[in-house]
């Protein structure tokens, strides 16, 4: 689904609409219960919404979700075949399989697109099955970083092309304003609750300092429990995601901050260096050292070691040049994702092969 503020979304919006802008003849296939979208998608982009789980529910039993499965991959066939596009580009892996089960092969390129951590995604031995063996018919696998390309060699051409970002007013930080940022899911996966422990610390230490998280989710009410019992109302702000232009929260930061136990290849942290904002980062196994320079344009600290996450933003809080040295370099060295250099990847991997 695409009506949600999440990395993936934006990741998939934003090349929908570069291939659009590349004058590609682009349709975009939504296969849930809403055509909402939460990022902006060009007019020139052609859009289907039809809502199909392939059994993927918590209705009905094990034998009549394997129906549902046949039954959704019939409907995902008569969806793509009058398209015969040159190339399917699946984004979660239920459609990887769908799309190889209803035989798109036998008139377009199918790729896989990984977002996701290769650890964190777990599929029951079901699935597990129907996407190994549909990764062996693809064209090739796409992934965001060399380490979770190596989860994937064993099947088929796998292409490294990461995200991009584009910082479309040139508007940066000053980086002294004093306010931390953070934007995520409140989910177990993002750290929240390290991000929480982390907050009381440095907080205390400079209570000058406010520190902003946007986001919503299952951890909601532990962020306000949070906020009440430590007393940091004004302080610590939890403000829910409204819309997709949050250019001014970023200005007005001299810090972002990303918590992730795990990650494949966060946009957060892209958008943040591109309005010249420095990043603190727990380096989780993949991701967020594929984006931050250490000690250059940003962070990156040991995984879960809340110490030394909040040690290196007093560190930085305390050194304002540091921070605008820091900022900018990190505007400078985002450009490696800008969106015509990740076009050339993605025209010299899979567009023009």
């Amino acid at each position: 689904r695409l009506d949600l503020p999440g990395g993936i979304e934006r990741a998939v919006v934003n090349v929908v609409n570069l291939f659009a802008g590349k004058g590609h003849q682009v349709t975009l296939i939504i296969l849930d219960d809403t055509d909402k979208l939460f990022y902006p998608v060009s007019p020139a982009v052609n859009i289907i919404q039809q809502p199909l789980s392939f059994g993927i529910t918590p209705e009905g039993n094990t034998f009549s979700r394997k129906i549902r499965l046949l039954s959704d991959v019939l409907r995902l066939r008569k969806i793509l075949k009058p398209l015969k596009a040159d190339i399917i580009i699946s984004s979660e892996y239920p459609f990887t399989v769908a799309a190889v089960l209803a035989g798109a092969k036998k008139y377009s390129r199918l790729f896989s697109w990984e977002h996701h951590h290769h650890a964190w995604l777990e599929k029951n031995k079901f699935w597990t099955t129907l996407y190994n063996n549909a990764c062996k018919r693809l064209d090739g696998i796409i992934c965001l970083n060399k380490k979770e390309a190596c989860h994937y060699e064993n099947f088929c051409p796998v292409h490294i092309i990461p995200n991009f970002i584009e910082n479309k007013t040139g508007k940066l930080s000053s980086c002294d304003g004093k306010q931390i940022l953070s934007i995520g899911w409140l989910i177990p996966r993002k750290g929240i609750d390290l991000m929480l422990a982390t907050a009381k610390i440095v907080l205390t230490k400079h209570p000058d300092w406010t520190w902003k998280l946007i986001g919503d989710g299952e951890m909601k009410q532990l962020v306000l429990d949070f906020i009440d019992e430590e007393n940091l109302k004004d302080r610590f702000i939890l403000q829910p995601p409204v819309n997709d232009s949050i250019e001014t929260e970023y200005l007005s930061s001299s810090l972002f901050v990303l918590s992730s136990r795990f990650e494949a290849f966060p946009m957060v942290l892209l958008e943040a260096m591109s309005y010249g904002v420095p990043c603190i980062s727990f380096d989780c196994s993949s991701g967020p050292a594929d984006i931050i320079t250490e000690n250059i344009d940003g962070l990156l600290i040991e995984k879960e070691n809340v110490e030394n996450l909040s040690t290196g933003i007093s560190s930085l809080i305390a050194n304002e040049q540091k921070r605008r040295e820091m900022g900018l370099s990190a505007s400078k060295n985002v450009q490696r994702f800008s969106p015509d250099v990740v076009y050339k990847a993605w025209e010299n991997n899979i567009i023009d092969t």
